[in-house]
């Protein structure tokens, strides 16, 4: 391989590298019914706070809370929060095994005990955690097939891994052993190929010591079938369950939050807010218990309120609506109040998205009327107020804007005012009043690989000269005069105008700079106000399409999507996508089948993977006489958002690649 070929293919893999890291979401928040602070009691159970632990398919899920709230917005300590939770039982995914005792705790799935009879409970000493005060994480319950093989174990959740490490030559007998952190931990011999195999010749079981519950299983592995190949032994597996080794403590006096444990009695866990009293004052957040929250708005009259549940530990998750029965007949709506997926702003009680469905035949949601989507925009003020309102509007389940309020500082510097008109929609991607103090040097990062950099500040320090960048091209630039005595909300007020779509010159960028400072070493600004819709818009003209939904009307400020042409069946145990990433989800129980619409959101690791030093294969040293070669100046590659590369990486690669080849090129 030459240095030329070598070089352009680590340059490519580079390229390739940065072309596919994906932004990360950072968080998520799973939030319950509005309710407003008056003198009365609210209770919320899985079935309306989605937090809460509920399997649809068995329908699961027992925990509750109730708030009383007494002198005007106090959650009195004692009896202002009562929280209960108790165990039902249910089957492994992997039948033969039995069932366990399931309960939902802190809004989320843990397991409390086996049940007595079942196969795993058989292999356990202590079956009953709860019994004993504690609870375990559930990490794995799966009876999907898949194949493992000498060489590539089977990863299991807290560092531990199943190896196969020897099969006998008839193809009965398995060696394997299990490891944690790299280290052996127990081993043992499974039989799933001999002929009349039972379930424990079948099934791998690995005991251990949870708190006071002694030698109970906390993995298992049912073996299907085992090869003996020529090369590779491997095996089949078709179950899996896992709990985690460390265990959750629920003796009574035991602190979560502001939370307690009251009492524990036989399958029941209740928490009360024991000495902690609760004041539901407007635009708070107040922790509760764990990752559960309470959020007051910054409203007087009324104040609202919801609790929610916030996750910030990367995976996929389900932001799911109160759940309903299918039936011939039924009406079953859907907004903001009982959907956590719709978009809802509890400042201003701003939300209107709806989903109607009707269900006819037993189980159809006809074609054209059998599911109605409807959205109405609603005047925001910014959060920036000097800058006056702008259209939001909920759609596909997410914050778009629609347009700006005529009248307004930001209406009046854009030739169209309104997006929805021409219909486009816009993403809203900053909209903050928090102050922060940029340098030279030190640009404003924005989205979409935007970046607003001070160029220079004069003499006196009241002409702030910037420049705005995208992809580290600047594409435009001005002067800002924060500091000048008698300044307005013009002279302070960076805008960057752009066509979107058929919305001509619409401000997509507005920031505030609050003053400005020129120093010996150093020129930096205060901004207080940071405003960014997308430049890339959403289609919202009559026939588009989104999943299932397409787009029937615009009218004046509505949308509304029907189900055209698109005939949906309830039937059990499926996921079907509705709109984006809107889903429907049925139950795998016929009598009823259960159903509700989610929301699929996902935190993503955002940690990216190194990129290796180019390895170079060696070419003969030769002496041949050296011309000087140019000084080429390394090119910068701007850090983008989340610390992802961006496009700017990508020409960053492309420079190198192309002086890389020239210089290397004319040396050869």
């Amino acid at each position: 391989m030459t240095k030329v070929t070598a070089i352009t293919l680590t340059a490519l893999v580079m390229l390739l590298a940065s072309a596919m890291a994906v932004s990360a979401v950072d968080k998520v928040e799973i939030r319950g019914p509005v309710a407003t602070v008056e003198e009365t009691s609210y209770t919320w159970g899985p079935l309306d706070f989605a937090a809460f632990f509920y399997d649809i398919d068995d329908d699961i899920g027992t925990e509750e809370i109730t708030l009383t709230i007494t002198r005007g917005n106090i959650l009195d300590e004692d009896t202002g929060v009562i929280y209960t939770t108790r165990t039902q039982a249910k089957d492994f995914d992997f039948e033969d095994w039995g069932q366990f005792e399931v309960i939902g705790f802190l809004a989320d799935e843990y397991f409390a005990g086996y049940v007595r009879g079942g196969y795993i409970a058989r292999q356990s000493d202590d079956i009953n955690m709860l019994r004993d005060e504690h609870l375990s994480k559930i990490l794995m319950d799966e009876d999907d097939e898949r194949t493992i093989a000498t060489g590539s174990p089977l990863k299991l959740h807290e560092d531990y891994e199943l190896a196969i490490q020897a099969i006998d030559l008839d193809g009965n007998k398995v060696y394997v052993q299990l490891m944690k952190n790299g280290r052996v931990v127990d081993s043992a011999i499974v039989e799933p190929s001999k002929p009349g195999a039972t379930i424990a010749d079948q099934t791998y079981v690995y005991k251990k010591d949870i708190g006071d519950t002694k030698d109970i299983v906390i993995i298992a592995v049912n073996f299907k079938n085992a090869f003996r190949g020529a090369t590779v032994d491997l095996a089949t597996i078709n179950g899996i369950w896992q709990i985690s080794d460390q265990y959750t403590e629920v003796t009574k006096d035991t602190k979560y939050g502001r939370m307690t444990v009251d009492e524990v009695i036989d399958n029941q866990i209740t928490m009360i807010n024991d000495g902690e009293r609760i004041t539901l004052t407007r635009d708070r957040d107040t922790r509760l218990m764990e990752d559960v929250w309470i959020r007051t708005s910054d409203s007087l009259d009324p104040t609202r309120f919801y609790l929610y549940k916030e996750i910030t530990e990367p995976g996929t998750y389900e932001v799911r609506a109160t759940v309903a029965e299918v039936a011939d007949g039924a009406v079953i709506s859907w907004d903001a109040t009982n959907f956590a997926g719709f978009f809802y702003d509890i400042d201003d009680n701003i939300g209107t998205e709806t989903i109607q469905m009707t269900i006819t035949r037993g189980n159809i949601l006809d074609e054209d009327d059998g599911v109605i989507y409807t959205t109405t925009t609603q005047e925001k003020a910014f959060d920036f107020e000097d800058w006056g309102q702008f259209e939001v509007i909920g759609f596909l389940a997410d914050e778009y804007f629609a347009g700006y309020v005529r009248g307004g500082y930001l209406a009046r510097q854009s030739d169209d005012i309104n997006l929805l008109r021409d219909e486009h929609l816009s993403k809203i991607l900053m909209d903050e009043d928090d102050e922060i103090t940029i340098t030279t040097g030190s640009p404003l990062r924005l989205h979409e690989n935007y970046e607003l950099a001070i160029q220079a500040i004069d003499l006196d320090g009241n002409k702030v000269y910037v420049q705005l960048m995208k992809n580290g091209m600047v594409v435009d630039s001005a002067i800002v005069e924060p500091s000048k005595p008698g300044a307005t909300i013009a002279d302070q007020t960076y805008v960057y105008k752009k066509d979107i779509g058929d919305t001509k010159d619409i401000v997509i960028i507005a920031v505030n700079f609050k003053n400005a400072f020129r120093g010996a070493t150093v020129d930096l600004a205060t901004i207080n106000g940071i405003w960014q819709i997308s430049d890339q818009h959403s289609e919202v003209t009559k026939d588009t399409k989104y999943g299932r939904m397409t787009v029937d009307e615009v009218i004046d400020n509505q949308i509304t999507m029907i189900n055209d042409g698109e005939r949906i069946t309830l039937s059990r145990d499926r996921n079907i996508r509705l709109m984006e990433d809107v889903w429907i989800r049925t139950s795998d129980s016929l009598d009823p089948t259960r159903f509700y619409i989610y929301k699929e959101v996902t935190i993503e690791d955002d940690v990216v993977e190194p990129v290796p030093e180019p390895v170079v294969t060696p070419e003969p040293v030769v002496e041949p006489v050296v011309e000087p070669e140019p000084v080429v100046e390394p090119v910068p590659e701007p850090e983008p958002e989340n610390g992802i590369p961006g496009f700017e990486a990508v020409f960053a690669i492309t420079g190198l690649l192309a002086v890389s080849y020239l210089v290397l090129r004319k040396r050869e």
